[in-house]
């Protein structure tokens, strides 16, 4: 079984977005997307202006939503240099979520089991 990622690990990951435009959320987890509006959608273009975890919940902020990843207890994020939108390949394994970002670089939420537990949330932000 794999090491819990902490989170100063995972905060050196997310550091790497900031400032950087969503290109897209894939959120591939059939159960995941625990919000329906805003749609994945609505953040492209979108700039990351802060990230970080508390508890092992992310939260990705741009200016106009929070995006929120729970990674329950085995989530891990793996920080793609090269990342594309998740086609399936056979034996291929498949990521819970990716976020691609406009500059080629992406994130994957990943976990070991079959059973996909990480959840993810999008919220508009209130002015």
């Amino acid at each position: 079984m794999a090491t819990i990622q902490s989170a100063a690990e995972i905060t050196s990951l997310l550091d790497r977005i900031k400032g950087q435009k969503i290109a897209a959320l894939q959120v591939l987890g059939i159960n995941s997307l625990k919000s329906l509006s805003p749609s994945p959608e609505a953040l492209v273009g979108e700039v990351v202006t802060a990230a970080d975890i508390v508890e092992r919940i992310i939260s990705i902020n741009t200016a106009s939503h929070i995006i929120s990843f729970d990674l329950q207890r085995t989530g891990r994020v793996v920080l793609l240099q090269a990342a594309e939108p998740y086609r399936l390949v056979v034996g291929a394994v498949r990521p819970t979520v990716r976020l691609l970002m406009n500059d080629g670089s992406g994130l994957d939420l990943t976990e070991p089991a079959k059973t996909k537990r990480i959840t993810v949330t999008i919220a508009a932000r209130s002015e």
